[in-house]
Parts: structure tokens; C-alpha cells; sequence
């Protein structure tokens, strides 16, 4: 009886670590990782992305505060500038541009300077300072389309890097499972992305300044127009 019953426990057990043999082991929990601890496995090439991106960013918002800045257009001011003229006041005149502080200000005032001159010679004036004030506006947007096609490039780089990591690490070790490989996966992926993303958003910053710029060139040109039309209606 007793041998029996040993049999019995020993087929039991057999049996209980034949089944947690074949049962898969639980799986480890995954680490969640933080937005800087993923940047950081990009590798070194991450630190031109960064640097490309901090300078993207602080070019779009300097142009776009300092486009805001110069472009307000006053509906007024060119009615009142001309009353001032037909008036004989051009002092007046010139005070009330250089108050305006604005790009339509300043070329009104390239414009006063030359009264008195042929007509031609005012609207030369008009049209070199509204070209001074839309560059002023275009000043430093090259390096935002500088950083939007190098980036993507940057991050092709660090792709190539990543695969290199990738070979070099399967020649030192014989092994191709993805133990092996993930770090140089991890570079290759991050640096492609983080590559494309400051692209993008320089890209799109780029083209949305000059936008604005497109469209508030259209407007001072309108004010130029209603300007030179006034200073050469006849004063009743």
C-alpha cells in the first residue's frame, strides 16, 4: 500500500512540473519609458535634432512677433497723412507716420521725403522702402528652411549609423535574435522620426510666415496706390 501510494505522489509531481514546463513563463512587465529616456537612445545624432529644433522654434516665433509688430495697417492713416498735406502741413504729416510705428508708416514717409519731386521719383521712394520693409520682415527666415531639408537628412544619418550598430554588433556576436539588434533598431527608428518631425515643423513655420507676408504685401500695396492717387489729385 505503501509503495502504491508513493508511485501515485511521484506521478503527480512528474506530472505538475511537466505542465509548468510547457506552460510559458509569465511575462516580465514592460518599462515604460519617458519622452527624454526614448530621445536619448536616439544616440549622438539626437543632439544636432534638438539643437535644429530649439533654433526652428525660436526663429518662427521671433519672425512671426516682430512680423505682428510691423505689420498693423492703420485704415486711417493715409487719409489723415493727405489731410495733413492738402493742409500744407507736411511736419504734421511725417510726425503721424513716424507715430505709427509700423511698415506702412515708414514708406509713407520715404514717400513725404521726396514731395515736391517728379512723380516718379516719389513712387521709386515708395516702392525701394516697401521692398526695405517686406526683406526686414523675410530676415532670418532661411534659416528655417535651412533646418526643414536638413533634418529629414540628419535623421537618414542617423539611420545609417543605426544600422551599422546593428551589423557590427551580429559580427561580434554570431547572434541575429533581437536582443542583439534592438539598440541599433532603437537609434535607427528615433533619429528617422525625430529627423521628420523638426522637418515638418519647420517647413510648415516657414511657409506660414511667408504667408503673411504674402498676404500684408498685397495690402501695402493697396495703401502705396490710395497714396499716390492722393498726392496727385488737385487741391480745391
Amino acid at each position: 500500500m505503501g509503495i502504491l501510494l508513493q508511485a501515485a505522489t511521484q506521478a503527480v509531481t512528474t506530472a505538475v512540473d511537466t505542465a509548468n514546463s510547457i506552460m510559458p513563463a509569465a511575462a516580465a512587465p514592460i518599462k515604460e519609458l519617458s519622452v527624454l529616456e526614448l530621445l536619448t537612445k536616439g544616440g549622438f545624432m539626437m543632439i544636432p535634432l534638438v539643437v535644429a529644433l530649439v533654433v526652428a522654434v525660436f526663429f518662427i516665433i521671433e519672425r512671426w512677433l516682430f512680423f505682428r509688430q510691423r505689420s498693423k495697417i492703420n485704415d486711417n492713416l493715409v487719409r489723415d497723412v493727405l489731410e495733413k498735406l492738402y493742409a500744407g502741413n507736411i511736419q504734421g504729416a511725417d510726425a503721424l507716420c513716424l507715430a505709427d510705428k509700423s511698415a506702412l508708416g515708414n514708406v509713407l514717409q520715404a514717400g513725404i521725403s521726396q514731395l515736391g519731386k517728379p512723380i516718379d521719383h516719389i513712387e521709386k521712394a515708395l516702392e525701394i522702402q516697401s521692398n526695405i520693409e517686406i526683406n526686414e520682415m523675410e530676415k532670418r527666415t532661411g534659416w528655417i528652411s535651412m533646418i526643414s531639408g536638413v533634418a529629414p537628412r540628419l535623421g537618414f544619418i542617423g539611420t545609417i549609423l543605426g544600422v551599422i550598430k546593428i551589423f557590427y554588433s551580429i559580427a561580434q556576436t554570431a547572434d541575429i535574435s533581437i536582443g542583439t539588434i534592438s539598440a541599433g533598431l532603437y537609434q535607427k527608428m528615433i533619429t528617422s522620426a525625430t529627423g521628420l518631425i523638426v522637418g515638418v515643423l519647420s517647413f510648415m513655420g516657414y511657409h506660414f510666415i511667408f504667408m503673411l507676408i504674402d498676404s500684408y504685401s498685397a495690402k501695402l500695396e493697396k495703401q502705396i496706390f490710395e497714396f499716390v492717387k492722393g498726392i496727385q489729385k488737385p487741391v480745391k
